[in-house]
């Protein structure tokens, strides 16, 4: 490969990488790590600005094995960077055990650049 297109690809990747570094972790005040969810769930909080967010849900068994990943909101936050959304828990059913299974939410923002930190909070399924 040539120098400058090596160089040029070089500083390309180095942009975009450095693009997606500088977006900003959403601040969650609601829940709280720890909280136990019903069916539906409220998560508020903020961002320094404006911003698409995306909410993942993964559904833990109790030794910390993911089961799966549910897709949840794709939301824009208000003009200030405050959000307040409403999600579903996802329902497990493993045959005729009660299982217990713990979420772990994620939510990051969502840009053409890429995505942002993401901020977890380790939350509990109500039995």
């Amino acid at each position: 490969m040539r120098p400058v297109l090596l160089s040029l690809l070089t500083l390309a990747l180095l942009l975009v990488a450095g693009g997606a570094m500088a977006l900003e972790k959403p601040q969650v005040t609601m829940p709280q790590e720890g909280a136990v969810l019903g069916p539906n769930y409220d998560i508020t909080g903020s961002m320094p600005y404006k911003a698409f967010l995306v909410l993942l849900t993964d559904v833990l068994t109790a030794d910390g094995t993911v089961l799966r990943t549910v897709p949840g909101i794709r939301h824009w936050t208000a003009a200030d960077g405050t959000f307040h959304f409403r999600a579903a828990s996802p329902r497990v059913s493993i045959g005729e055990k009660d299982t217990v299974v713990s979420y772990r939410i994620r939510l990051f923002e969502a840009t053409a650049q890429g995505n942002g930190p993401e901020t977890v909070i380790n939350c509990m399924m109500e039995q």
